[in-house]
């Protein structure tokens, strides 16, 4: 075999490199909804589902054809530039030299462009050569055996038996578990539980389920004149406002209240139009998981997100405060109306309605009542959970000295809302 040879090998197989390398960096963490978006621009949805069902094994022999185009471009190489030196041993500033150059090569062509194209046109790039990958996935095939095999033989030899299908649920179940057994022994606090328990459930709650609905979207016409936009915004309270055209259907685009301010500084017939100052909205589907919401905001750099079905209409609206409550609760701003401070609302003398997070002091404060308190829990909820050390379902009660606490609302993150009624004890008249 001849340099020219060796040299076209050697080329061949890094521009191979290459594209797998894309490929491997860009397959096993698709952002789906990109993707999802990107076929539905090119009127492509079935090529997103073909994608979506292959994209693992497609992975796994772009892996594959890496490994087999970086030992032909190793060895190809290796063999041309000591075909090409007289020098039948190399000295140690030749071998640094050969060492630095491929390393070079090797992280422009594996690591650092293949990084910088999945960033900005992973979709794009996938979409197009998706065809190259599902054909290197049919050749490659047997390949993707030793992944199976060799996992297989480890399992069995560590003795790890088949995990059934809810494993996930199950470990989330043990997380839970464990929490609680921490929060009564005093080791956390229940804010901290809760905040546990809402990072685990972002990737099973869905972004319908924390939007606010489009009936209740708080919304501007394009023409509204400039001092119904001042009285509206007053009111409302917003700093990003939904523009409409025609209809409160067609929303075009946001209008930023900082925006607006530079404009009420200058004359009126001088000032831009309200769809010239509103920016370009996103929109989201509302089957998208809170978890991808989350980095679709920090990705977009952006707070606000419109809601659309399969048929792309709007059914909402999405702030990334939305999310950030499903992790540490309801967030109260000034604008909140916050009915119940303390989160008690008594009924009658012996009878009241708390929430979970109600403290046990102002409880005992408030309706004179004599509930524990302890270094191990803060709040009403706190209590039942160190009591019955578990999170109650709706319906259960529990006992507490002369208190009846039952359980109106909960999950199985947190108590939501709880009834306790006291049971005045009758004294033995004297005879």
């Amino acid at each position: 075999m001849g340099p020219t040879l060796f040299i076209w090998l050697a080329t061949s197989s890094l521009l191979v490199l290459f594209l797998t390398s894309i490929a491997a960096t860009i397959l096993p963490d698709m952002l789906w909804h990109d993707m999802e978006e990107y076929c539905d621009k090119k009127d492509r949805s079935q090529l997103f589902s073909t994608i979506h069902e292959h994209h693992e094994l497609a992975a796994l022999a772009a892996q594959a054809l890496q490994v087999l185009s970086l030992a032909i471009f190793l060895i190809s190489s290796q063999a041309w530039l000591l075909g090409s030196r007289t020098e039948t041993i190399l000295d140690t500033w030749t071998f640094l030299g050969d060492v630095v150059g491929v390393t070079v090569v090797l992280m422009v062509a594996m690591v650092w462009l293949p990084w910088a194209i999945a960033e900005h046109f992973g979709p794009a790039f996938i979409y197009y050569t998706w065809p190259l990958w599902s054909s290197v996935a049919t050749i490659f095939y047997p390949m993707t055996f030793g992944v199976d095999l060799l996992g297989g033989l480890m399992k069995r030899a560590a003795g790890i038996q088949d995990e059934p299908s809810d494993e996930e649920e199950e470990f989330e179940e043990e997380i839970r578990t464990i929490v609680t057994e921490a929060i009564r022994e005093g080791h956390i606090e229940e804010d901290a539980r809760e905040m546990i328990e809402g990072v685990m459930d972002l990737d099973d709650t869905e972004t319908a389920t924390i939007m606010t609905p489009r009936s209740e979207i708080d919304s501007l016409a394009s023409t509204t004149p400039w001092w119904e936009i001042v009285e509206f915004i007053s009111k409302t309270g917003r700093t990003r406002i939904p523009i409409w055209e025609n209809s409160r259907d067609n929303l075009t685009g946001i209008l930023y209240v900082k925006d607006l301010l530079p404009e009420l500084a200058r004359p009126e017939s001088t000032r831009k139009s309200l769809p010239e100052l509103a920016r370009g909205v996103i929109h989201v589907p509302q089957s998208m998981t809170v978890s991808e919401l989350l980095k679709y905001f920090l990705r977009k750099r952006t707070h606000l997100a419109l809601v659309v079905d399969e048929y792309h209409a709007v059914t909402g609206l999405v702030t990334i405060e939305d999310v950030l409550e499903e992790i540490v609760g309801e967030i109260v701003d000034e604008h909140d109306i916050d009915e119940t401070d303390n989160g008690i609302i008594q009924i009658s003398d012996e009878e009241a309605d708390v929430t979970g997070k109600a403290h046990v002091e102002d409880i005992n404060e408030v309706l004179g009542m004599e509930l524990p308190e302890e270094d191990d829990y803060d709040t009403i909820g706190g209590l039942v959970i160190h009591e019955m050390r578990r999170i109650p379902k709706p319906g259960e009660e529990l006992q507490v000295g002369d208190v009846t606490i039952q359980v109106v609302a909960a999950d199985r993150r947190r108590i939501h809302q709880l009834r306790l009624v006291r049971t005045r004890q009758n004294k033995a008249q004297p005879a």
